[in-house]
């Protein structure tokens, strides 16, 4: 990579490496699974063509990403398990981000996309791994789906973590159809947990229907027992 700050710092070097316009959010959007060219161009608006075969390359080059063939002549981009090592941290930044944006007294766009119902069902998707992480239930091991505005995504709680893919092809447990409204207004504590699931339509397992329930709603735990997570808190 061209740039550097030149500082003997490992910060700096992380920096050299992932803080270039774009990557990081190039890296987000393959956390939930693999990507071809023109499907991370259209999730991503504004970047040029010539720019993101710069970022890939570069990602591909750091070993953070690597090209995949798909028996055609589109090939698909995915994580390398060095890259998937990067989501506790990007996880992080977006817990961080959603509670700066929201304490801020000013309007922003930043601060009303929290309360906005029209985000993309990837980022919802992804929403859903950040509250997971204040609702850990290492001995609930379950693949679940969910169909967020007919978008299908897969759900992977193993050993207290939760990852989000895309796609509802294999077997699972547990299904939820929903929508972003839904979800959001969950999030935000809007809806109760009945109203949520009135809005829902789900099936199978019941104790990972619960766990997904309480990783989405979090308005009775917040209004009985003042022990919601600071995240849940802070919409």
């Amino acid at each position: 990579m061209a740039r550097t700050y030149n500082q003997d710092c490992i910060l700096a070097h992380a920096l050299d490496l992932l803080g270039e316009r774009w990557t990081l959010l190039i890296i987000r959007d393959l956390f939930l699974g693999p990507q071809r060219f023109g499907d991370l161009q259209a999730a991503l608006p504004g970047i040029g063509a010539n720019l993101l075969s710069k970022r890939l390359k570069e990602l591909e080059e750091a070993g953070l990403i690597e090209a995949v063939s798909t028996g055609d002549a589109r090939g698909r981009y995915r994580l390398t398990d060095t890259g998937e090592a990067l989501r506790p941290s990007i996880r992080t930044m977006m817990k961080w981000s959603i509670m700066y944006f929201f304490e801020r007294p000013e309007s922003c766009p930043a601060r009303e996309c929290i309360y906005t119902d029209n985000l993309q069902p990837d980022s919802v998707a992804l929403a859903i791994e950040i509250f997971a992480a204040y609702c850990p239930e290492p001995e609930n091991n379950y693949v679940a789906h969910i169909l967020i505005d007919d978008f299908p995504y897969t759900i992977y709680n193993m050993n207290g973590q939760m990852t989000v893919r895309r796609g509802g092809d294999g077997p699972a447990v547990a299904t939820i159809i929903s929508d972003v409204a839904t979800i959001m207004q969950s999030f935000r504590m809007e809806l109760t947990t009945e109203e949520a699931k009135s809005r829902m339509k789900m099936s199978g397992d019941q104790k990972a229907l619960a766990h997904l329930l309480r990783c989405i709603v979090h308005k009775e735990v917040h209004d009985s027992e003042n022990t919601v997570t600071p995240l849940a808190a802070s919409f």
